[in-house]
């Protein structure tokens, strides 16, 4: 069996009162093609298969930083204090990587210490060149003019 072609229909068709969803339909295929082609480099098939996941969240605690509305101490209630640890664990974790340093000590002191030589040389240049000069007396041997 031979596939038909796709059979377009005429823009006065589709402008006709009783084809006004046909004609709906014909728009969204076309801007979906459309679509397709301006971001087929980009979109993966991974993200095809799996299709559009959207997560929603109705509480406004993440985005002004809050806390959690249940807080227990003394023992009162020990799987709420469990919780409350384990997120105390967590940011004590992240602030410390947060101090973790990027180089060490020693190679810190290093890269100082040539700067440190460096920015001395540049000075020491201008003091010599600024040096005052000084007054030789004329030997007795010589004749004044």
């Amino acid at each position: 069996m031979d596939k038909k072609e796709d059979v377009k229909l005429s823009k006065t068709i589709l402008e006709m009162k009783f084809m006004k969803k046909t004609k709906e339909k014909v728009e969204k295929l076309a801007d979906d093609l459309e679509g397709n082609k301006m971001y087929s480099n980009e979109i993966t098939e991974e993200m095809r298969r799996t299709g559009n996941l959207v997560f929603i969240s109705t509480s406004i605690v993440n985005c002004k930083n809050l806390i959690d509305g249940r807080l227990s101490f003394g023992g009162m209630n020990p799987e709420i204090e469990k919780l409350m640890s384990n997120e105390y664990t967590k940011l004590l974790e992240e602030q410390e990587r947060k101090k973790e340093k990027d180089i060490t000590d020693a190679e810190m002191a290093e890269g100082y210490s040539t700067l440190v030589d460096t920015l001395g040389k540049k000075f020491n240049k201008q003091k010599k060149s600024k040096s005052k000069k000084k007054f030789v007396k004329p030997n007795n041997n010589e004749k004044l003019l």
